[in-house]
């Protein structure tokens, strides 16, 4: 690679891991309020190519000694997709009649990028504000909403969402925090018309409610998107309105409120109580899932209930076996099950290391991109006697020996032990 002109003070060159064709560049003159120059070069950085420009303003600053530069490498592609880079951010800045940019000519390309930015922006705008440059939400009947809308491809009703939508629309009596998004006389892939790209689950669950279908339903119909709106850009646009969170927490379920309820009852508070109605308000219950969760609180008041009448559970049988190979089917490493956990489910009345460490160290030999980093078990005790057997003098010692065999081999063990007991007339029902 040869080095850069020493006009050149500050670079960022990005490393082409895929040994592309071509590159974007940019020149950014840092004494001339950083006035650029962008274009494409089939070629590597460093090659000895800097610019095709015919602009003589350009060539004079950049000969001019007293001037600082800033080189740039934005994208590595084909050449075809370079050209059609090149183009976009040449279009989006307007440079072939911008003073910020040394361009002459704005460039061409037979191939349509998708202006993710520009979709984001508006998304942002519609998501934050409930309108678009101007438009705002009206209401509109759902009843009304015209039958003869079409809706983007590839779309499919998602029955569990509108189940949690319809719940939350009987409880609230409103349609006030839902919103239906529409491009009124859109052309798209063929058809034209009036374009749903937002929102069709919310009709849906208000039509199937129990009142919503007479409610009013906040509509943003748009009119105004620009005119060189892409097909693809559309389906962007749906999908930026409904965006994957970074970092999504997980929302508290209803089986953890019932037990937390559960606790409140034992302790002499009933589903009524002003403590646990707040508790469903603040959680945000549907009638149907306050009624879920009360009964599985009773259910669980019975399990968590002091009682002599009590007997050990045995995982290695029945439906609890059943449950626990579902669960070990879920995380236990294979191809297709990426979750680098070797997961088992053992008794602590019966325990060998040999088999497993054997089947962990031959995996992870095998298979260098798919290793094993997790060591899971979930013990169980068959009786009382087994358990003190294994807390006096088993459980320090395997825990000791399997982590020193297994540290130089970047594998963790997570151990953790199921619930004992369980009340013995529930057993015998």
């Amino acid at each position: 690679m040869q080095s850069l002109p020493k006009q050149i003070v500050e670079s960022d060159i990005k490393y082409d891991g895929n040994n592309s064709e071509a590159f974007v560049y940019k020149f950014i003159c840092l004494t001339k309020n950083n006035k650029q120059y962008g274009g494409y070069h089939k070629g590597k950085p460093g090659d000895g190519y800097m610019n095709s420009s015919k602009n003589k303003e350009f060539a004079k600053d950049w000969m001019n000694p007293k001037n600082k530069w800033r080189y740039e490498v934005a994208v590595y592609g084909s050449e075809q997709y370079c050209i059609a880079v090149e183009n976009q951010m040449l279009l989006d800045n307007n440079a072939a009649i911008s003073d910020d940019w040394y361009n002459l000519h704005n460039g061409g390309s037979s191939m349509s990028i998708p202006r993710v930015n520009l979709v984001k922006a508006i998304a942002k705008e519609i998501t934050e504000t409930k309108s678009y440059k101007g438009i705002k939400c009206t209401y509109i009947k759902v009843k009304d909403i015209p039958k003869g809308r079409f809706q983007i491809r590839e779309f499919t009703l998602d029955k569990e969402h509108i189940i949690a939508l319809r719940n939350i629309i009987n409880t609230t009596h409103t349609l006030e925090h839902l919103i239906w998004v529409s491009v009124k006389n859109k052309t798209y892939r063929g058809q034209k018309g009036e374009l749903g790209i937002d929102g069709n689950h919310s009709i849906e669950a208000a039509l199937t409610s129990t009142f919503g279908a007479e409610g009013m339903l906040p509509a943003l119909r748009l009119d105004n998107l620009p005119t060189d709106f892409t097909d693809d850009e559309v389906d962007l646009l749906a999908m930026y309105l409904n965006p994957r969170v970074a970092n999504p927490r997980l929302p508290t379920d209803i089986p953890t409120i019932a037990r937390r309820v559960a606790n409140f009852m034992i302790q002499g508070l009933n589903t009524n109580s002003k403590e646990v109605q707040q508790i469903y308000y603040d959680f945000h219950l549907t009638v149907a899932e306050k009624a879920k969760c009360s009964k599985l609180a009773g259910e669980m008041k019975e399990e968590m209930s002091p009682s002599k009448e009590l007997t050990w559970i045995n995982y290695g049988t029945g439906d609890e076996k059943r449950v626990i190979q579902d669960i070990i089917l879920d995380e236990h490493i294979t191809n297709d099950n990426r979750t680098g956990i070797f997961s088992k489910c053992y008794s602590t009345a019966k325990y060998g290391s040999q088999n497993d460490l054997y089947e962990m160290m031959i995996w992870n030999r095998d298979n260098p991109h798919n290793k094993i980093t997790t060591y899971r078990i979930r013990w169980y005790h068959k009786d009382e006697e087994y358990k003190k057997i294994w807390e006096d003098k088993w459980q320090n010692n395997n825990e000791f020996m399997i982590d020193k065999l297994l540290k130089s081999h970047g594998i963790k063990r997570k151990w953790t032990y199921l619930k004992e007991t369980r009340n013995k007339l529930k057993n015998a029902a």
